[in-house]
């Protein structure tokens, strides 16, 4: 006698349950998801020099709209990296509506051409305002050798106290250009690059005291030594006597 009235109660609720899954079945398929517990607050990890946290939460909105259960996190992430400053980026959900996005930004190293910059790492990457970073060291390499003439680029730097380097060029073939800020073109060519300009960065001092005038080119594409080129020595100037009555 019992069980006929909790069958109905369960048959009830069975029914009810049924009906709470079409309608939301509706629900998903004319919106796909979207407002279903919806992401209330985007966290982002700040601060930033070049990118905002502005940017950053434009750029995650479309796929934060989906909603907590249905957002997809690597697309999320992915539009993240499309902002040309970041380097890398995480995403996660953190219930029940809140994404939490950190970031980091590229360590700019240079420039290449007119309107990209080149991080520590060699990749090339566009930035809207990069006109006001001044001082950088200009690298002309195709992207695939980036990398290595940025690894030389760095590790020259340690055979120096200063930074003597203006710009550097990479060939097809691998062979190393450099311009120094004093206006010396220096020839590498495609191997052991680093030894060699370290012996000529040596020797800049004994090159001096022999020669005082200053050098245009350096060859050191030369196994056991290198060849300079010195400016010509200057002309005076004569100077011109007026007989005009003072």
């Amino acid at each position: 006698m019992t069980t006929r009235p909790f069958l109905a109660q369960a048959l009830t609720l069975l029914a009810v349950f049924a009906i709470g899954l079409l309608l939301i079945g509706a629900y998903f398929a004319r919106t796909g998801g979207v407002g279903f517990l919806p992401i209330s607050f985007i966290d982002v990890t700040a601060p930033f020099q070049r990118v905002s946290d502005a940017q950053i939460r434009d750029a995650i909105a479309p796929a934060a709209a989906r909603g907590f259960l249905f957002v997809d996190l690597e697309d999320a992430r992915s539009r993240v990296l499309m902002l040309p400053w970041v380097e890398s980026a995480e995403v996660r959900k953190h219930w029940p509506n809140v994404l939490s996005v950190r970031a980091t930004e590229r360590k700019v190293l240079g420039r290449s051409g007119n309107d990209a910059l080149v991080d520590v790492a060699g990749a090339l990457f566009p930035a809207r305002g990069s006109g006001e970073l001044t001082g950088l060291p200009r690298f002309d390499a195709r992207p695939e050798q980036m990398p290595a003439l940025v690894a030389f680029y760095q590790r020259a730097l340690s055979a120096t106290d200063d930074n003597p380097i203006e710009s550097l060029t990479m060939s097809a073939r691998g062979a190393i250009e450099l311009r120094l800020n004093t206006g010396v073109l220096v020839r590498l060519g495609s191997r052991e690059q680093f030894a060699r300009y370290a012996r000529f960065v040596a020797s800049l001092d004994a090159l001096q005291q022999s020669d005082p005038r200053p050098i245009t080119r350096a060859d050191l594409r030369y196994t056991h030594g290198f060849a300079v080129r010195y400016a010509d020595p200057a002309v005076p100037a004569i100077p011109v006597l007026s007989t005009a009555n003072p």
